[in-house]
């Protein structure tokens, strides 16, 4: 007979905000359930004692009135812990939920089940993992009334319910690695998983799996691989690929409806007028055929590249199966090439009758390692496994199994779960040996050899498709490597090009920072409080120490007796080391403390210069020669070539454990199975010692303050780990500061990566010209003056009104801020929401959120702030379920990868995006121009507005205003350029008093307006 399932709760709250201490219960709902039996319930509304933000009566339903005679929570406390006995408690988030109900001393010792957590293991290719997101990808029904309790409630045991049903499909070795992980006690899944691997195992009637024990271990030594790669479905490909070999159905767009409507303009011959697409297919098939670069700019809006897709795949379709030609596409990021191959590409070849193949190349680090992960990926290096890394490597576990691609772009990973990944992630297989018989870890890896690869099989897609897309990075990672697999594909299309510069100089980006620089030491090896060792050389002792059984450690630490003399000197050379470090960064601190108090400002001022001392900690400090001025600045020299010299000594002992892992290896006649742990833990060392060299390399440089091409700064970091949370800290401190390096230059790069003879590449984005040139872009691409460059726009007179206000201070002048906020309450009133506000920077967000949100909820129209209410992510999604909502945002919200619902019906630009030149790599390049305002400054401004207009403002066809809040637009002899760098649409100036009836009038026909255009007033 088959056991029952265990009896749980399943509980939602409804609350005031989100703070346990300050908030207050509004409404608490239970449910009882066995399996998909309901056995009882449990729901009452909860008198809070205090007012309810309208926010949450908006995203509830919960008004003051449905609260009369609520009984406060003790009075029913002692009821809903009986309700709950011992129970583990299941739902979504809930350890946020029993926060509130532990304050009151209800569940305080329950087991909980947080489909949160289980789902981002489960579903790990999900966007978001709402509720709602999470029951509509496991095929559940969403109700509308969502936001309730016992609604969400039970939503939630029907999430868990699918789930745990996955969960019974996950393999029993993995489950067992799963509930081995050397995680923190308190991490819930933990428990659980434990949990399920025992009544596992007594269903089974087994008391393992097909774990590394001795019989696992006889078969690793035969095979030369971990036998539980045979679970991955890499294992299973071709079952796979019979079974999916089904395509998924695509939106077929006509050739007419990807034409339709636009105008496509050459640079040279502005007054010739418009052309069509015929026109730019034989511009574009020039630059291919004659192996030459070509500008393409493409605002159609909603960062559609159709146009240029449509021209290249023509191009490529012409070609016959003998000779095929072949393209490859570059994205600004892993999410816009995901939509590139699923949604555009065969919605533009079914269109053209077209069966183009296409494969996907990551960038560097893309790929899940399987030597890795059968490596030392789930044993301890650096220290116990926080609950973010366990959750982490729980979910690329199961990921693992299901994955033909092993690709990381198929993954959301939160950010705390991303150095999970940088412990299984490809990206070190290339790095030579220390021992050059030995090879890299490519050439010597059995999974490679046998098929089980990501990396080789990418590869080997890659050299059979016609069409391969990657990233910006990836294509900058691949190129700069001597055996590049893009070098000999003679044509490229670069989409978001006028992100590219950005890119590259991200790209080109190093850090030295404490974290890191400790946890490589850590990794390699440390000791703890309790005398043990741990790190990768605690692994390989039994295999290094003189006379010893080979092998590596069963054990996560190991005691002294099991080191000899020479691995006991190599810890104390790593601690020597980190000893190093903290006092550099001691002195780092110091440095940086100096810069910033100059001037008077001291932390001894008081209470009242708090908030303007903390807006200077994150000024930055420029390694220029002026810095060895600065009274440390020796001490700061001296410390790192103290630091300098052990961090080299630490790589010299990693080569030679690595030497002594690989010897071992072929002593043992073990180098054709060259994927056994030993040669796993050879290939971390090399990976940990590269990485320090490539940092020691960084502290030369820039300590040097005589490299020309590089800029080198400090910036105080904010809210990271303190020092006490870390282990093995000696020198405390809550704030270090961090070492940033790039390149000043980057045209210089990308002509030496991109712009190869014999080589076409189309630069195509959505901002490329500033007053129909593209000289600026020319210049920042590192393109000659000849590149040719076309325009492709849509008409976007009769449907957006660009309006100015004739009469309001300039940014920066007295009363700026009080007319801004004016405005956006009256525009916001009049539209009843609608409106998506764009600012500058986030302090000004800020002051204008504090002061239009009182005002306008008491109006019944919700205020929703970027990093005051959530991410960017989630103010896009209520925004889309909610009516009368306001959205201020900055940052990402101007050049942001998320998908916008739908476009407001007024895009309100707070101030001109100006770039700030206080920024050291900005301030860099500035210093190259003589001419900043009018030969950068103005020219960025103008790509960022025409970039954030095309996202928002024309992501459909809907009819709508933009309004700019600058008068510097009209009053500044450089407003010209920027207003002559947008898309023609109708225009208008007007007092500040008559923008809401202005705006309503646009609103309410369905024409153009008589040409007003604005001019800019010098």
């Amino acid at each position: 007979m088959a056991k029952k399932s265990a009896i749980r709760i399943a509980l939602d709250l409804e609350t005031t905000g989100l703070h346990t201490e300050q908030d207050a219960i509004l409404e608490v709902a239970a449910i009882k359930f066995q399996g998909s039996d309901i056995l009882d319930t449990f729901e009452s509304f909860v008198s809070p004692g205090r007012s309810i933000p309208y926010r949450v009566q908006r995203l509830t339903g919960i008004k003051p009135e449905l609260l009369v005679g609520a009984p406060p929570f003790d009075a029913i406390s002692k009821k809903l812990q009986h309700f709950i006995g011992d129970y583990p408690i299941v739902g979504h988030s809930i350890p946020f939920d029993v926060g509130f109900l532990r304050r009151w001393g209800v569940a305080r010792a329950n087991p909980l089940v947080d489909t949160f957590e289980l789902a981002t293991v489960l579903l790990p290719s999900l966007s978001s993992y709402n509720l709602g997101q999470v029951a509509h990808a496991l095929g559940i029904q969403v109700p509308v009334d969502r936001h309730r309790a016992m609604v969400d409630t039970v939503l939630a045991m029907k999430v868990f319910l699918a789930l745990y049903e996955r969960l019974q499909a996950v393999d029993l070795a993995l489950l067992q690695d799963l509930a081995h992980l050397d995680a923190p006690r308190s991490w819930s899944l933990l428990h659980f998983f434990r949990q399920e691997v025992r009544l596992r195992q007594e269903s089974e009637g087994i008391a393992g799996g097909l774990m590394r024990g001795s019989l696992g271990d006889r078969f690793a030594s035969q095979l030369g691989m971990d036998p539980r790669i045979l679970s991955f479905a890499i294992a299973r490909q071709q079952e796979h690929e019979s079974s999916s070999s089904e395509l998924l159905p695509v939106e077929t767009t006509s050739l007419t409806e990807l034409q339709k409507d636009i105008e496509v303009i050459p640079e040279e011959s502005q007054a010739e007028g418009p052309m069509d697409h015929e026109a730019l297919y034989a511009a574009m098939r020039t630059s291919f055929e004659q192996k030459t670069p070509f500008l393409l700019e493409v605002t159609v809006g909603n960062n559609d590249y159709a146009p240029a897709l449509l021209s290249a795949l023509e191009w490529l379709s012409e070609t016959d199966d003998a000779a095929p030609r072949r393209l490859v596409v570059a994205c600004a990021n892993q999410q816009s090439a995901r939509r590139l191959i699923e949604t555009t590409l065969p919605g533009i070849q079914a269109a053209l009758k077209s069966k183009l193949s296409v494969a996907y190349w990551a960038e560097k680090g893309g790929y899940l390692c399987t030597h890795r992960w059968f490596g030392a990926a789930l044993r301890r290096t650096s220290g116990e496994l926080t609950a973010e890394q366990a959750r982490g490597l729980a979910k690329l576990g199961l990921w693992a199994q299901q994955t033909l691609t092993g690709e990381r772009s198929e993954l959301t990973l939160l950010p705390q779960e991303v150095t999970a990944w940088e412990r299984i992630s490809s990206g070190i297989e290339q790095i030579p040996s220390a021992d050059p018989r030995a090879g890299s870890m490519y050439q010597r890896c059995m999974y490679r050899r046998k098929g089980y690869c990501f990396v080789s099989n990418a590869a080997e897609r890659v050299r059979n498709a016609q069409i391969v897309v990657t990233t910006h990075a990836g294509l900058l990672d691949d190129l700069s490597q001597a055996h590049s697999l893009l070098a000999e594909i003679p044509t490229r299309m670069i989409l978001d090009a006028d992100l590219l510069d950005e890119e590259c100089a991200r790209w080109s980006s190093v850090e030295l920072d404490y974290p890191r620089l400790y946890r490589l030491l850590n990794t390699i090896g440390a000791e703890l409080a309790d005398g043990r060792y741990q790190g990768l050389l605690a692994l390989a002792a039994p295999a290094l120490r003189e006379n010893g059984p080979g092998g590596i450690s069963r054990t996560q630490t190991i005691a002294k007796a099991d080191l000899d003399s020479r691995l006991v000197s190599w810890f104390q050379t790593i601690k020597q080391a980190r000893s190093s470090v903290d006092a550099l960064f001691g002195a780092l601190q110091q440095l940086t403390d100096e810069f910033l108090h100059q001037g008077g400002r001291d932390r001894r001022d008081g209470p009242r210069h708090s908030h303007r001392l903390h807006e200077r900690l994150d000024q930055p400090l420029r390694l220029t020669s002026q810095v060895s001025n600065l009274p440390s600045w020796s001490n700061v020299i001296q410390l790192w070539h103290q630091t300098e010299q052990r961090l080299q000594q630490v790589i010299d002992l990693a080569q030679k454990a690595e030497k002594g892992l690989l010897g071992g290896q072929r002593q043992g006649n073990a180098r054709d199975k060259g994927s056994g742990e030993e040669s796993s833990l050879a290939s971390e060392l090399a990976g940990v010692a590269s990485q320090l060299r490539e940092l020691k390399h960084l502290g030369q440089q820039a300590f040097s303050l005589s490299d020309s091409e590089n800029v080198y700064w400090l910036r105080q970091t904010q809210n990271i780990t303190t020092a006490s949370q870390m282990q093995h800290r000696t020198s405390p401190a809550e704030q270090m500061p961090v070492l940033y390096a790039q390149t000043i230059q980057t045209s210089q790069l990308l002509r030496r990566l991109l712009l190869t003879e014999g080589k076409a590449t189309v630069f195509a984005g959505a901002a490329l010209s500033v007053e129909q040139s593209f000289a600026f872009t020319r210049q920042r691409l590192g393109l000659e003056d000849g590149c040719p460059a076309y325009s492709v726009v849509s008409k976007r007179h009769k449907q957006t009104l660009l309006l100015v206000p004739s009469d309001v201070p300039e940014p920066n002048a007295p009363q700026y801020q009080r007319r801004l906020e004016e405005a956006l309450i009256q525009i916001a009133t009049s539209l009843e929401g609608q409106v998506v506000a764009l600012f500058t920077s986030h302090a000004a967000l800020r002051s204008s959120y504090a002061a239009i949100k009182p005002v306008l909820e008491a109006r019944g129209i919700l205020v929703l702030g970027q990093g005051i209410d959530g991410s960017p992510r989630h103010l896009w999604q209520v925004y889309k379920e909610q009516e009368r909502v306001v959205l201020l945002g900055a940052g990402g919200f101007w050049e942001g990868t998320d998908e916008v619902p739908h476009s407001p019906a007024c895009l309100f630009v707070a101030r001109l995006p100006m770039p700030v030149l206080n920024d050291p790599p900005m301030a860099a390049r500035a210093e190259l121009i003589s001419d900043q305002l009018h030969q950068l400054t103005v020219p960025l401004a103008s790509l960022r507005m025409r970039r954030a207009l095309n996202r928002l403002a024309w992501n459909d066809t809907r009819r709508n205003a933009i309004v700019i809040f600058d008068r510097r637009i009209i009053s500044k002899e450089y407003g010209s350029m920027i207003l002559h760098s947008l898309p023609r649409s109708s225009q208008r100036q007007v007092i500040a008093q008559e923008l809401s009836e202005t705006l309503l009038d646009w609103l309410t026909v369905m024409d153009a307006w008589e040409d007003e255009p604005l001019t800019a007033q010098k």
